[in-house]
């Protein structure tokens, strides 16, 4: 086990303990931890994996991790994201309760034990299915009694339809993670494609790209793409991307005084509870 770098910044005398929530975001390679006080993240440890681990190692990490904090200083809210491929969008016309685990049984295998949860999002147009893993959650309604869980396309998604505006008719986004993409695209307000793409080299995210203009017969040459994550004008894959697609634009997030900015920037969603 590897273990991130920490923030400089950390809990002081000022915070009002009243107000501090925790968002917990689990990936079979990692798990980030993120305080806020209210609204303002204030504290962020990243655990990194050397191999993918699976919930009960990873359950061992939490309880670690939340053992670190006195009693008057706990959590009152807490929030996890999950970060895997085992989730499908249906549209909620279409959404069966009973039938959640057969949306998923074309791109995820099913264990016996599995249970699926679903967001609704985008206005309650669409249900996220996906699974979570059960012993974590058991454990975070018996030490909180109470707690949100998401998947983390359904936040991805909420966030970046906020970024829809009347200019344009359409829009693309690519997200940059550290070893895949998501691409997500918007016509006229409605969304109408996303995936996640596995990638280890920056021409392996144009292929992706380029493929996904392809499929959706968008243009290139005037299509509105929007970037975030790892991704700036000074990085090789802007450089590439722009040969290809020449209307881009950067999405652009505040830093954070005292937090790590290469691990936020590596993920959009840790700097919101």
């Amino acid at each position: 086990m590897v273990i991130g770098q920490k923030t400089i910044q950390k809990i002081n005398n000022l915070v009002n303990y009243n107000s501090l929530s925790l968002v917990i975001h689990i990936n079979e390679n990692w798990v980030v931890f993120c305080l806020f006080n209210d609204t303002k993240l204030v504290d962020l440890n990243k655990v990194n994996f050397l191999h993918e681990k699976k919930s009960t190692f990873i359950l061992k990490i939490i309880k670690k991790y939340l053992k670190s904090f006195f009693k008057k200083n706990t959590p009152k809210k807490v929030k996890l994201i999950y970060y895997n491929k085992s989730s499908a969008l249906v549209p909620h016309d279409l959404f069966d309760n009973k039938n959640s685990l057969n949306y998923l049984k074309y791109n995820t295998r099913i264990q016996i034990n599995d249970l699926a949860a679903n967001d609704l999002i985008l206005e309650d147009q669409i249900n996220n299915v996906y699974i979570p893993y059960t012993d974590i959650n058991n454990y975070i309604f018996e030490k909180f009694k109470a707690f949100d869980f998401y998947h983390y396309s359904s936040v991805l998604l909420e966030m970046l339809s906020n970024e829809l505006t009347d200019n344009f008719s359409q829009k693309i986004f690519l997200n940059v993670n550290n070893s895949f993409i998501d691409i997500l695209y918007f016509k006229n307000k409605q969304l109408i494609f996303f995936n996640s793409f596995d990638f280890k080299s920056k021409e392996d995210i144009l292929y992706y790209l380029l493929f996904t203009f392809s499929e959706l017969s968008l243009n290139p040459d005037t299509s509105h793409l929007i970037c975030c994550g790892l991704v700036d004008l000074e990085s090789e894959l802007y450089g590439l991307l722009y040969n290809y697609i020449r209307n881009i634009e950067l999405l652009e997030f505040e830093e954070i005084q005292g937090i790590d900015s290469n691990i936020l920037k590596s993920n959009i969603l840790l700097s919101n509870f």
